[in-house]
């Protein structure tokens, strides 16, 4: 871990000395060519630099906590608690997730020039990552020609449809996996994940295929089933995420203002918490209910001594229970420590798509239950629960398999987006494939127009106005609204 905290640092050193390099103009370029400071950053660079900016937008405070995090139902901001547009925030977050995946994409290049197939393919696996995080969020978005401005030109890249660019992502996972199999070169300084573990990315890259394929499986099922037999039919060839110890975590290094992980550099130290950004209704809500045990690792008990979460409402300004005391924090682990981690995808979601798959017949053959018992098992562990707490937890009504009023998929779907906890994007795209569990509170400022919580993010106003590539047929009603996402099958909502 040390060495992975001292690469960090690192790579965002150089990438700063990159952008300080840039400013010089052509003029001058030859006259100060310094022959001690190298004037091409080398590919791991680049793609370490992608790395800590996808990290910081997808997993910091405007996504994570606020937007996605409000969304999912799992975070919240107390006061107004509404749904606040900004144009430039907005547009910020659309710019961040492209600059990513252009870092990505350049590193990939560099690195299939020079032979190194495994930094190509972990490139490839993140760019791909950003990619369905950012069509999950957007819908269609350019993709097939966003990179080519060097190569051909292009200022104006065609929006591609959000099928078109699942499409695109299977291909690009199947690929990555396949050159990992050469295993040739070294990924490097820049990889903060794993620390250069060819293997745990060969598992990330088909976990990651294999929630792709689930999350298109019921818009699409002809194209979803083939993958996710392939992959669960195959585990040698495809090996997927099974244990924490191989969850994608980037672990901050926490040693600097700008190195320490992202929701803890907004909600402050956990030794006098005032923070705004508290836990969701929905969530504790749920947790309580279920009396489980990862309540007090998600949430901290309010100031009168018990777990409540901010709801959203019509009034929900006046709600008594919504006020700053009475509004539970953010627990430790999750929002509080200097040195913790994003969650780029971990072992526990991948026994529940396991389990779906299995209880809804795309694959043939596994046992659901044993899956979906493995599932929250290793949710449960990465939150440090004991065995006894674990076995307990199982046995409840609401939990236990069979048992209760909730179907067996809607369990398994329940303790799926439980344990995104913190991977706000993934959790809110849940809910809205499945509507599992199911967000009937919105926001104030909505709830007269709207029975669920918003269905996409508005495409930033540069992009409307600047690629005279955008589609004509968008749909947006009150910013948040109008079109559901592709793979968004749910009726009845609004």
């Amino acid at each position: 871990m040390k060495n992975i905290l001292i690469n960090k640092i690192s790579g965002i050193l150089v990438i700063c000395m990159l952008c300080t390099s840039l400013s010089c103009t052509e003029d001058w370029s030859e006259m100060n060519i310094n022959p001690n400071q190298p004037s091409a950053v080398p590919p791991s660079n680049v793609f370490g630099a992608g790395l800590t900016v996808v990290a910081g937008q997808l997993f910091g405070e405007r996504i994570g906590i606020y937007y996605a995090g409000t969304w999912s139902g799992q975070t919240a901001a107390i006061g107004a608690g509404d749904y606040e547009f900004r144009v430039g925030i907005n547009s910020d977050q659309w710019d961040n997730l492209f600059r990513a995946m252009a870092y990505f994409e350049d590193s990939r290049k560099t690195a299939l020039e020079a032979g190194n197939t495994n930094l190509a393919a972990v490139s490839l696996i993140m760019k791909a990552f950003t990619a369905q995080q950012t069509s999950d969020m957007w819908g269609d978005i350019p993709y097939s020609q966003a990179f080519l401005l060097e190569q051909e030109g292009i200022l104006n890249p065609v929006f591609d449809t959000h099928k078109e660019v699942y499409t695109q992502i299977l291909s690009e996972l199947a690929e990555a996996n396949t050159l990992l199999n050469a295993n040739v070169g070294t990924i490097g300084v820049g990889d903060f994940i794993y620390a250069g573990n060819v293997s745990k990315w060969k598992k990330f890259a088909n976990s990651l295929r294999l929630r792709v394929a689930m999350r298109m499986s019921v818009v699409d099922p002809q194209a979803a089933a083939p993958v996710i037999s392939q992959i669960l039919g195959d585990p040698a060839t495809y090996p997927v995420i099974e244990a924490n110890i191989d969850n994608a975590y980037m672990n901050w290094p926490g040693i600097a203002t700008n190195n320490i992980e992202p929701w803890r550099a907004r909600l402050g130290v956990p030794t006098n918490k005032q923070d705004g950004y508290r836990t969701n209704y929905d969530m504790i809500n749920l947790l309580v209910e279920m009396n489980d045990p990862r309540l007090p690792v998600y949430a901290d008990k309010n100031q009168n001594g018990f777990y409540n979460g901010y709801k959203m409402g019509i009034g929900q300004t006046g709600f008594p229970l919504n006020t700053n005391a009475n509004v539970s924090h953010i627990g430790n682990r999750f929002g509080y420590d200097d040195k913790g981690f994003s969650p780029f995808m971990n072992a526990s979601q991948v026994w529940f798509i396991k389990a779906e798959a299995a209880e809804r017949g795309l694959v043939s053959g596994g046992n659901a239950q044993e899956y979906y018992t493995k599932g929250i098992t290793t949710a449960m562990q990465e939150n440090s629960i004991s065995q006894a707490g674990i076995d307990t937890y199982l046995m409840g009504t609401d939990v236990a398999w069979g048992s209760g009023t909730k179907s067996n998929l809607e369990k398994i779907r329940l303790q799926n987006w439980i344990g995104l906890y913190k991977q706000s994007v993934e959790a809110w795209a849940e809910v809205r494939r499945t509507d599992v569990p199911m967000l009937v509170n919105v926001s104030n400022d909505y709830a007269s127009n709207h029975n669920r919580p918003p269905f996409r993010m508005s495409y930033p106003a540069n992009e409307v106005a600047f690629n005279e590539s955008f589609p004509d047929n968008v749909v947006q009603v009150d910013i948040f609204y109008g079109d559901q996402i592709w793979w968004d099958t749910r009726e009845g909502v609004y």
